[in-house]
């Protein structure tokens, strides 16, 4: 097999100072859907079938799954303000977002605010009800689930201020009442549950492809999100399609265990225990830079591990464009998301269906899918969301 190589490089330090928690959600498990049409300007995407052999594994890795903006026409509500509820501004899964739903609601011509939550639900339900008094037009809420703050939602209903989840699925998931007017859907022949499974999916592929259909994984399960444990589903559904691959261990982590900073020493304990281990998947990118990309490569294992993450942030493309603890990962556009998400509003106030995202996954590594350093991720071949949002607002 053919793994990147990890450099020792002295600018860990730096690195390690933007401490990036995973973003925070309440959970139980069910499963998800959008009651949005699916209506899209490209391709439709369904979950790829398990691949039959290693090289076939990773081929649909770098694929992935991909479709096109909406294309249905609306126009903006005018004098309109989007109070913008981020889920935590110290963790780039939530500030990047939210500074894509400010940019967005600036081209739509509207006003916007950005309210850290600060990574708890008194936090989220705080900014919902401050969005309130402000007299909000409506509030897009940046990577929650609705559970933990219904109180401030039912307010905010009651108040008739629409409110949009973004990167987060309503309450009836759980069985619970539906309180957001929308929330958005990625792909349009994906339910949330099976986009966040074929995060998972994905994750197997490359490393089925980057062990030669021999991996032996420790697993990292986010707990702390319903669609923590949908990617769980997703990875170890795809490795089984592996005859050759096993998960070996299951290292179960929370959003405690990161802030108290124990994930390091966790993470450690568990590959120490782990003597076979040759892979490794992560469903946030923030935690490499909790002290995770630090402990891959204090265990002296770190250039026989093959390590994917999920999400696709800046600062971790870095890391893998350095192989600083981290080979891969399966991105997304997290400013889609964002954008998403005021059209979703704006497409409520006009009183018209929410339109699917459109955006897909694709895995990242060294010598796939990598932007240039200094720039985004944008997708293969690329994909000008935010051009199809202006269009659709009439905008350009």
């Amino acid at each position: 097999m053919t793994l990147n190589r990890r450099h020792l490089a002295g600018s860990l330090i730096s690195l390690l100072a933007a401490i990036a928690l995973a973003a925070c959600s309440n959970s139980a498990t069910s499963s998800s859907s959008n009651s949005s049409p699916a209506s899209s300007g490209g391709s439709t995407a369904t979950p790829a079938t398990a691949a039959a052999d290693p090289a076939a594994a990773l081929k649909k890795a770098y694929a992935g799954v991909v479709e096109q903006p909406p294309s249905t026409p609306v126009k903006p509500a005018v004098n309109a303000l989007a109070w913008v509820v981020s889920c935590g501004q110290q963790v780039p899964t939530c500030a990047g977002p939210s500074a894509a739903a400010v940019a967005a609601a600036k081209t739509a011509g509207w006003d916007s605010k950005v309210c850290d939550g600060k990574l708890n639900p008194q936090g989220w339900a705080a900014c919902i009800r401050q969005g309130i008094s402000a007299k909000a037009t409506g509030i897009i809420v940046i990577g929650q689930d609705c559970n933990s703050f219904q109180a401030a939602l039912q307010e905010a209903k009651a108040a008739n201020i629409p409110i949009i989840g973004a990167g987060g699925n309503d309450c009836d998931v759980t069985g619970g009442q539906k309180l957001y007017s929308a929330t958005v859907q990625s792909l349009a022949k994906m339910t949330n549950e099976q986009w966040w499974s074929e995060l998972g999916s994905l994750q197997a592929d490359w490393i089925i492809g980057k062990t030669d259909g021999k991996a032996q994984v420790l697993s990292l399960q986010f707990t702390d999100a319903i669609w923590g444990g949908w990617i769980q589903d997703g990875f170890t559904k795809e490795l089984a399609t592996c005859a050759g691959c096993k998960v070996v261990s299951t290292l179960k982590v929370g959003n405690a265990d990161v802030a108290t900073g124990k994930l390091p020493q966790m993470f450690g304990n568990a590959l120490l225990k782990a003597p076979t281990v040759n892979a490794v998947d992560v469903p946030l990118d923030g935690w490499f830079f909790a002290g995770l990309s630090q402990a891959i490569q204090s265990s002296g294992r770190g250039a026989q591990l093959a390590v994917v993450g999920a999400f696709g942030e800046p600062g971790n493309l870095d890391l893998i464009r350095k192989g600083i603890g981290e080979d891969a990962t399966v991105a997304f556009n997290a400013g889609w998301i964002g954008w998403s998400g005021i059209d979703n509003l704006a497409r409520v106030l006009a009183k018209q269906p929410a339109q699917p995202a459109g955006a897909g996954l694709q895995v990242i590594d060294a010598d796939h899918n990598l932007p240039a350093a200094g720039t985004p991720f944008r997708y293969e071949p690329a994909v000008d969301f935010e051009g199809a949002f202006k269009k659709d607002w009439g905008v350009e």
